[in-house]
């Protein structure tokens, strides 16, 4: 029987290496795909673990804190009608019974984020002229900050307004300007407070659990943009809050509404603050944005629809959990 003898020509020898390159750039590509597939459930299930626990820690103290401010709120209202002929010290006892209800709030935020709640009940919601809202905010920004701190507030949208639930509003500016003040440190700095109209000619953004961020790449000290949540072609009203404070990084930003985080040492911050003014913007149907650099300060902006009612805007049901 005659051998078989193969010939080894340099094009043979060339295609069999293409070949085995080709092989293992597919298998490598595989391997990569399915690790990426692998960190991404690792990160999506410890996401969920921290919401398992936040749902246990909220149940447990949402009813005796309640018990608690509901207490404070009583015995405020009480002050109120025993102070009448003293208008300085009943304007006290309304800052309290204010500030209590405020409390009530951050409970029903924590609930948000343990599943036992959707979002806001509709009827908790009125359409308010939000310049109200604004100015009641900051008479709160100005007794829960250093006084070191300049405050500065501006209306540029007039008498606009929205549908609101005015606790969770108000809560959530008074968490951006107590974070903007941390941000500032122990130096002198600036917190400016402004109401504006915005029109969204054309949908913005991608979903509700998701957000949108450009800028920051190769860089510590380029601008990073961040648009969390969605928006439909409409007019909204824009709450922003702006500090001359330190800024993140990209690194920082992509992270700052994840439950849990922050840069904060534990006695000052929890992580949970900008978590639970994303589900409660997302809850009346808008959205948050951020501007920051590092060493040049941010710029947080709050959303929402303007002149909505209940009959003609209706908030979209939004699981917290997928947040």
């Amino acid at each position: 029987m005659p051998s078989m003898h193969i010939l080894y020509t340099p094009m043979v020898v060339f295609s069999v290496l293409l070949a085995c390159i080709a092989l293992i750039f597919f298998q490598w590509r595989r391997v990569a795909r399915l690790k990426s597939i692998s960190q991404k459930q690792w990160q999506e299930l410890q996401v969920l673990r921290r919401k398992e626990a936040l749902g246990t820690l909220a149940g447990g103290i949402a009813h005796d804190f309640n018990n608690i401010l509901g207490s404070i709120m009583g015995f405020s209202a009480l002050l109120e009608d025993d102070l009448i002929s003293q208008p300085q010290l009943r304007e006290m006892a309304t800052h309290i019974k204010i500030a209590a209800k405020r409390g009530q709030g951050i409970v029903a935020q924590l609930l948000m984020h343990s599943k036992r709640i959707r979002q806001a009940e509709n009827h908790e919601r009125e359409v308010i002229a939000m310049d109200e809202l604004m100015k009641e905010s900051v008479a709160l920004v100005r007794a829960n900050i250093r006084s070191s701190t300049e405050i500065t507030y501006e209306n540029m949208a007039g008498d606009g307004r929205a549908l609101v639930d005015a606790t969770q509003i108000g809560q959530a500016i008074l968490n951006l300007c107590i974070n903007a003040d941390h941000a500032i440190g122990v130096r002198t700095g600036s917190i400016n407070i402004k109401l504006d109209n915005m029109h969204v000619a054309s949908a913005m953004g991608t979903c509700h659990d998701g957000m949108e961020i450009s800028g920051g790449e190769g860089s510590d000290e380029s601008r990073v943009t961040i648009l969390s949540g969605k928006l439909v072609p409409g007019d909204y009203l824009k709450v922003s809050v702006t500090d001359n404070g330190d800024g993140m990084t990209r690194d920082i930003a992509q992270k700052i509404f994840e439950p849990f985080f922050t840069t904060k040492s534990i006695d000052i911050g929890t992580g949970l603050g900008l978590s639970a003014i994303q589900g409660v913007i997302f809850s009346h149907g808008g959205a948050v944005t951020v501007e920051t650099m590092r060493f040049s300060g941010s710029t947080f902006s709050l959303i929402i629809p303007a002149n909505t009612s209940l009959q003609s805007h209706e908030a979209p049901q939004v699981e917290m959990a997928s947040q």
